[in-house]
């Protein structure tokens, strides 16, 4: 039904046009398999029909075509050009941060098929659909569809696409933004334009930089294994067996741009399987899934609903240099964010996997992260991580040597993580979300809302799902990920405390937030007024007097400059050292303070602290450590009794939580009993 009215849609479209004076175009019927660029009359092949039509023009297909495969062997353009993302890079005291120069045209390669429209291909009324397959193979590769616009792709299979990063002419020595190497970026599908899929199967496609062109540039970076699209919309579709290799690499099965130019839209998966996909690489993030939330600065979110994200591969590129190891990055097996919000509503991403070395820098951060991972930014990067009625388990880092740990959510320099209710999540790591801030109308304090109603933690993946005989595997589709070269898995059967949890009516989540005001030049001692206050309420003897010591011994003993003599500590904006923790304090500005150098011993203290109080053992103290329980108990609204010109602000909002979705991934219908179940999948 939802395709026939795209075709509706598009009708609708072409009649309000030929009010305004412009032609009408009936659908064109593709009748022929063959892959001719000038069929004989009477023939229409898809390649035909994707020159003729008009922009939004539909193509369908003759019923005769049913099941088969239109085997493509003709490159239509060796240089697509697509719009993208064109990055620099600047030195702060902190380090190198990168940045937007803007949108330009980039040369993407070679493509099987290409427009520069709004394509329509509708193969709805056909009971087993169309394939478009790539015949070229690795040895003459080739994406199979390039679209400069939108697209509306209905229950076609996408496979066979490759897609390889080649190096390009010299460009002009004064073009700032001289591209040297063409885009490797969806080797199934690239757009510039709205990406809307439905019923469809985006599988075996791949992705490369070629060995002999040095990455020498954010173009060399190989992107999306099955699409690459500036907004994605997605709906029952499978993505999986996708494989991506390069320096650079990102969204093995998906990825998503986010929004770049498409103001105000939202990407979305709906019952959908994003599987078995495969990415190797130097820095490589987003095994399944990425997305750019619309590039720096533009905070757009990705939604996934009713979706399996599992067995996806993050690893090293093989046969890389050893010195590679040492600064490489592999984060985010299933789902990763590098830029704006990411929603997760009743899906299941489990047993996705993450290999590399590791490594950590001044800060603690890890170049190693796992299953659904947020971007750590030497800059505010990344908005809201919003959970809930999802099973989010399994799924492991690796590290060089046998080391293996369990992490299911890393949130990276997140604002705010926010649970929704009803989750099975195995391990969540807190560790790098942004620490709070003592700034008025901020309401940062508390930024881990978690848990909430439902909700559990150190949940192990056997427990809440059936992984003997209830997982559905692919009759066709083999793994390029963790279980490769075996069938991708396409959704898990719930089970123990996932089976009827989720209440069919709505219900409301607390969310505790919290600020304090203190003028300027008056003393700020809130940290150690938080120290004491913390070891009143969980009866730590002696508590603030040896943290304190320990984190000032700490502050005495950084170097930041290991080729001056004597030691150099962090310095204040005044140029004095930050040696006490008196001395350590929130200096700003606002949206860039993560990567403000005089900051470091700020952010150390709550990182110190977190560490320090999940020492301790305190019965009942979560993966949040300080959550919204926690800050709702240690103050109150209200000037500080220790500190009077210390204004505190504490209060409870309400927010609404995620209403049970109708269907599962299957289109079962929820609740199959008076609850629904937790997860992708519901069981009647």
């Amino acid at each position: 039904m939802k395709t026939y009215l795209y075709l509706i849609a598009a009708i609708l479209v072409a009649v309000f046009a030929v009010g305004c004076g412009e032609v009408h175009y009936e659908p064109i019927v593709v009748n022929s398999l063959e892959d001719l660029a000038e069929p004989p009359e009477e023939v229409i092949t898809l390649r035909s029909a994707l020159a003729s039509a008009a922009s939004g023009q539909a193509i369908i297909f003759d019923e005769s075509l049913d099941g088969g495969v239109i085997e493509l062997s003709i490159v239509g353009n060796p240089h697509t050009m697509l719009k993208g993302e064109v990055m620099g890079m600047r030195e702060e005291p902190s380090g190198p941060v990168s940045y937007l120069v803007g949108y330009f045209e980039r040369d993407y390669g070679r493509s099987a098929l290409h427009a520069r429209k709004t394509v329509i291909i509708d193969a709805s009324s056909l009971p087993s659909g169309i394939t478009v397959a790539w015949t070229g193979g690795e040895a003459n590769p080739a994406r199979v569809l390039a679209v400069r616009g939108n697209l509306i792709l209905v229950n076609v299979s996408i496979t066979g696409g490759w897609s390889v990063a080649e190096e390009l002419p010299p460009p002009d020595p004064d073009d700032e933004n001289g591209q040297l190497s063409t885009r490797a970026r969806g080797a199934g599908i690239a757009v510039w334009g709205t990406a809307k899929l439905e019923d469809c199967t985006l599988y075996d496609n791949h992705a490369r930089r070629d060995a002999t062109i040095p990455a020498r540039s954010r173009d060399a970076g190989v992107f999306g294994g099955g699409i690459y699209a500036d907004i994605v919309d997605m709906d029952d579709c499978v993505v999986s067996g996708n494989s991506l290799s390069a320096s650079g690499v990102s969204g093995g099965g998906v990825f998503s741009v986010g929004g770049a130019e498409a103001p105000g839209q939202l990407s979305r998966i709906r019952r959908s399987a994003i599987t078995g996909n495969g990415i190797r690489g130097i820095f490589t993030y987003g095994g399944g899934v990425y997305s750019d939330g619309g590039g720096i600065g533009k905070a757009k979110t990705l939604a996934l609903e009713n979706t399996t994200v599992a067995r996806n591969l993050v690893a090293p590129l093989p046969g890389m240099p050893p010195f590679m190891y040492e600064i490489g990055y592999w984060r985010g097996g299933g789902v990763y964010i590098s830029n704006g919000s990411l929603e997760i509503h009743g899906c299941t991403i489990v047993e996705n996997e993450v290999h590399g070395t590791p490594r950590t820098d001044d800060l603690g951060k890890p170049n190693l992260a796992g299953g659904v991972v947020a971007t750590i930014g030497n800059a505010h990067a990344v908005e809201d991580m919003v959970i809930g009625h999802s099973v989010i388990a399994g799924n492991t880092v690796h590290e060089t040597g046998g080391a293996e740990y369990e992490q299911d959510i890393f949130t990276g320099s997140l604002f705010y993580f926010k649970s929704r209710g009803f989750n099975r999540i195995g391990v969540l790591d807190f560790s790098q979300i942004l620490v709070p801030v003592g700034q008025w109308n901020w309401r940062s304090l508390s930024r881990r809302h978690f848990p909430k109603q439902g909700d559990e933690d150190g949940t192990l993946v056997a427990d809440v799902l059936n992984l003997d005989s209830g997982v559905t595997h692919s009759d066709s589709i083999l793994s390029a990920g963790v279980d490769a070269p075996d069938p991708v898995v396409l959704h898990y059967e719930p089970q123990g405390s996932a089976l009827d949890q989720v209440p069919v009516s709505a219900y409301i989540v607390n969310e505790v937030l919290a600020e304090y005001l203190i003028p300027d030049g008056l003393e700020n001692d809130f940290l150690a007024i938080m120290l004491g206050r913390l070891e009143d309420r969980y009866d730590l003897a002696g508590f603030a007097s040896g943290f304190t010591a320990k984190f000032e011994a700490f502050l005495g003993s950084v170097d930041l400059d290991d080729e001056q003599p004597g030691l150099q500590p962090y310095l204040d904006p005044s140029g004095d050292p930050i040696l006490t923790l008196a001395d350590a304090q929130w200096f700003g500005p606002s949206r860039t303070w993560p990567s403000y150098l005089p900051n470091y011993p700020y952010m150390h203290f709550w990182h110190h602290l977190d560490s320090a109080l999940l020492g301790e053992s305190i019965p009942g103290m979560g993966p949040e450590v300080l959550g919204d329980d926690a800050w709702s108990a240690l103050f109150e609204s209200g000037p500080l009794v220790e500190n009077p010109s210390i204004a505190m602000s504490v209060w409870v909002q309400p927010a609404q939580g995620f209403s049970i979705l109708e269907v599962d991934q299957r289109g079962v219908e929820r609740p199959a009993n008076s609850l629904g179940d937790i997860g992708a999948i519901e069981i009647p």
